[in-house]
């Protein structure tokens, strides 16, 4: 296993969304963990919190991606999709009205996802981003994820120390 910093990993797997934006899945924990599963390659990431706007870790590419891939399947795909004027006013306007905003997020999440130089070009009003699927602690889904948080942890907090020292001596 050879992890890398997340900064770097984060832009390959950003311009790989962008040749191919559908067939994603991200998958988080509490804990800083994120499992990001493309379309034909995956990634296991060791996320760090500056603040709510700024990150550092690590992260790996996995090997065999199609072992974890059976884990995650059937779930909605993973993008970005631009909102009409009428949908994200109908979002905001029936907030509170749950059955009417599951249905326009659910014809939402029926639209194809774009990839973000799309939405750079076109500058919708709004977007909807995700699904992002929220797990209680990743390391449960099987024994290799428990033994690569370890790992992962272990060189997120290296690299957290060497990148801001001053900040990791508060955390002793």
């Amino acid at each position: 296993m050879s992890a890398e910093p997340i900064e770097s990993l984060m832009n390959r797997i950003m311009n790989q969304y962008n040749r191919k934006p559908e067939g994603w899945t991200v998958l988080v924990d509490f804990k800083g963990n994120v499992l990001v599963m493309g379309p034909t390659e995956g990634y296991r990431l060791k996320m760090i919190y500056l603040n709510p706007y700024e990150y550092t870790g690590v992260g790996i590419k996995i090997e065999d991606p199609e072992k974890v891939r059976s884990l995650v399947e059937g779930g909605p795909s993973y993008g970005f999709r631009p909102l009409s004027s009428t949908q994200s006013k109908e979002l905001l306007k029936n907030f509170h009205e749950r059955d009417y905003q599951n249905k326009v997020v659910r014809e939402v999440l029926e639209t194809r996802p774009v990839p973000t130089w799309e939405l750079e070009k076109k500058k919708p009003k709004a977007f909807l981003s995700g699904p992002i699927i929220a797990h209680p602690n990743l390391a449960t889904i099987s024994n290799n994820q428990r033994e690569l948080e370890a790992k992962l942890a272990a060189e997120a907090d290296k690299l957290f120390r060497k990148k801001y020292p001053h900040r990791a001596a508060i955390y002793g």
